[in-house]
């Protein structure tokens, strides 16, 4: 035992002047890059290592490359199938028409861009999916839900947000006049329930949005731009990430209910509308006003993402359900 400690004694001081001379060679190159390098910091760590007689296990390759963790992609099961055919109008709403007149303030003839097939979390996330579909035919009457509404924010690169509430002449979503939390009616299916207990739940807010696809509840970051919360958010409001990478911005914030099943051509194209672009004196102004924190910056910023061209919803239903 008596060696023993011996020996460990003498690697511990070894260890501890090879530190030290790492440093002497640092200041003598007068740089500070290399004794933050991953072999300076390994070596610094197995001398703390020794002396307290514990080897570190080895550096990971994320951790010597600055690399993200991995992130989990375990997705929930598939329950409900449900589509939504997607054209452009040449313009955006008719102002015309914005404030009465037959047909609504939407173009009439928009161009086709093609079907996106979504598949649902029901088991996962019940509340939230049983809105969804509260607001797809056949479940929801005509003139209210997602038919005739438009998709009002575009972030090329990370998502496309659809479903704002309001008039169904403004392509806004109507909830339909019978739901779960008016006064004197009970929940039942084809009821939307305003009072939704999965924005609320850890585990459905903790799912990421890591593929291109994912369909989630806008809750937080997607409402105001980034600059809203829970405070603003909507229970109709869904987004639908673009890719190619992920939107971790997103995650936390967000009930994730679904994913793209077909269709990730046609949210790229919706993610290839143009949108409102500011000048270089409004975005200077912009950040000015919100260094002197003035709200009224996220509002002007929120216009910046609106399509110059109506992305619509013309029509929406089940292909499937349990």
């Amino acid at each position: 035992m008596g060696t023993d400690v011996v020996v460990a004694t003498r690697a511990r001081c070894r260890l501890r002047r090879d530190a030290r001379d790492d440093d002497d060679d640092d200041d003598d190159a007068s740089s500070s890059s290399s004794s933050s390098s991953p072999s300076a910091i390994r070596r610094r760590e197995l001398a703390l290592g020794a002396t307290a007689g514990v080897l570190l296990p080895p550096a990971s390759a994320s951790a010597a490359t600055g690399a993200p963790p991995a992130i989990a992609t375990t997705e929930p099961d598939v329950t409900h199938v449900v589509f939504l055919d997607v054209a452009l109008c040449d313009a955006n709403l008719r102002a015309d028409r914005a404030m009465g007149g037959g047909g609504g303030a939407l173009c009439e003839n928009a161009a086709p861009l093609g079907r996106v097939e979504i598949g649902l979390y029901g088991d996962a996330v019940p509340t939230t999916v049983a809105n969804f579909l509260a607001l797809i035919p056949p479940r929801c009457p005509p003139g209210d839900g997602y038919v005739r509404t438009v998709f009002h924010r575009v972030k090329k690169g990370e998502y496309v947000l659809a479903g704002a509430p309001g008039s169904n002449r403004l392509g806004q979503t109507q909830i339909p006049t019978t739901s779960a939390n008016d006064e004197g009616r009970t929940a039942g299916e084809g009821a939307f329930q305003r009072s939704n207990p999965d924005a609320l739940n850890g585990r459905a807010l903790s799912r990421r949005h890591f593929r291109p696809g994912t369909v989630s509840l806008a809750l937080g970051a997607a409402v105001g731009g980034g600059d809203g919360g829970f405070e603003r958010a909507s229970p109709t409001e869904f987004l639908i990430t673009t890719g190619p990478g992920p939107a971790p911005s997103l995650d936390g914030e967000n009930v994730v209910f679904g994913r793209v099943l077909r269709g990730l051509d046609v949210v790229a194209a919706i993610a290839d509308v143009p949108t409102f672009k500011p000048s270089g004196n409004s975005i200077a102004w912009n950040q000015v006003a919100e260094w002197f924190g003035d709200d009224r910056a996220a509002k002007a910023r929120a216009v910046w993402t609106k399509p110059t061209k109506a992305i619509v919803i013309e029509n929406a239903g089940v292909l499937s359900a349990p």
